[in-house]
């Protein structure tokens, strides 16, 4: 059982990291930058690391919950690792979701401002 959670939780900890751009990555544009880009993109940046506080927490915990029910299933001892095991996997997934949604937050912010942010 803990062997196969575990395999689970590894998997599940690397399709978290794939393919999330995190907010300080650099912008990708579709044209010029504009004059007040610098100054926006800044403001824009300091929003986007707002977004999503107390979200991985919140992740971490239903993951350690589950993960205990899954581990109480078979005795006490797996429980105990299955909590843990599921909060390591909960606040993994809780910070893949929350870097894309950062992310989206700076590249809507900074088309709203109107430059040609596509990504």
């Amino acid at each position: 059982m803990t062997g196969k959670f575990l395999t689970l939780t590894a998997s599940i900890l690397l399709l978290a990291a794939c393919d999330t751009v995190p907010v300080d990555a650099p912008l990708q544009l579709n044209g010029a930058a504009g004059a007040n880009f610098a100054a926006d993109e800044a403001q824009c940046r300091s929003l986007a690391r707002q977004v999503g506080q107390g979200h991985i927490g919140k992740t971490a915990a239903v993951g350690g919950v589950g993960g205990a029910l899954v581990g109480a299933t078979e005795n006490r001892d797996k429980a105990a690792v299955g909590a843990v095991l599921g909060a390591i996997a909960g606040a993994a997934v809780g910070d893949a979701q929350v870097k894309e949604a950062q992310r989206n937050y700076l590249v809507q912010c900074m088309q709203q401002a109107g430059h040609p942010v596509i990504g």
